[in-house]
């Protein structure tokens, strides 16, 4: 009981609070097994390369950001092994982790996980109706990202709320394909000239169904790489 009173006078100044910083430093001044449920949107280390050019000859803004890029597969494996080992750290024995990734990650970040002891739950297929089309005709349209919900261990006694996610699909089981559009008008953020404020920012029904299916009230959920903050909101 006094490790639990102290533990909660550790992390209750971390509820409802952005911390910038160093996402890795930050992670370990949390307490050990001190939060309910991770959603973790990690670089993706796109390696995009070359201008991309719209069928209009335009030039399209991809993911160019500095925090994006790695020097090597090697670098950035280093990188996500030390995040998801301070996350796993931190999540309770029964909390689960949601981490979120394209073709380019999605696969060494899956090996990652299953070598730190992660339990795989579903992995979730988000389906993408107004995805950004392949400019170039060179490959099949990429309108999918894919999430990977986990428990801590294969022991963890995680929360799943099943009829609530049934309730809100119709009455039907939720399925592992989710059609959710792409941010556009209101909800995407942009800057005073009309700009993208954020190249990756995600669509808030996403983080919606995340946290509805996989908490209970009062729960404290951690986001490591907050971005555009649609966790928080």
């Amino acid at each position: 009981e006094n490790l639990i009173n102290n533990m909660y006078r550790e992390i209750k100044p971390l509820y409802n609070t952005i911390i910038q910083g160093d996402s890795i430093e930050v992670l370990k001044t949390i307490p050990s097994n001190s939060i309910d449920l991770i959603f973790a949107d990690p670089p993706y280390n796109m390696q995009t390369e070359g201008e991309l050019l719209r069928t209009d000859g335009s030039t399209f803004s991809g993911v160019t950001d500095k925090w994006d890029k790695f020097n090597s597969l090697e670098d950035y494996d280093k990188f996500c092994k030390e995040w998801l080992k301070e996350c796993k750290r931190v999540l309770k024995d029964d909390g689960s982790i949601w981490v979120i990734g394209s073709f380019q990650n999605i696969f060494r970040l899956g090996y990652i996980m299953q070598d730190l002891g992660f339990w795989i739950l579903n992995d979730i297929i988000w389906s993408k109706p107004n995805a950004v089309p392949n400019f170039g005709g060179t490959r099949f349209q990429n309108s999918h990202e894919t999430l990977l919900w986990c428990s801590k261990s294969k022991k963890s006694k995680f929360h799943f709320n099943y009829k609530t996610m049934k309730a809100l699909n119709g009455d039907k089981q939720m399925k592992s394909v989710w059609d959710i559009g792409i941010c556009i008008g209101n909800e995407r953020l942009k800057d005073e000239e009309g700009h993208k404020v954020h190249a990756t920012q995600k669509p808030e029904k996403l983080l919606y169904n995340i946290i509805i299916s996989s908490s209970e009230p009062n729960d404290v959920v951690l986001d490591p790489f907050f971005g555009t903050g649609t966790t928080g909101a």
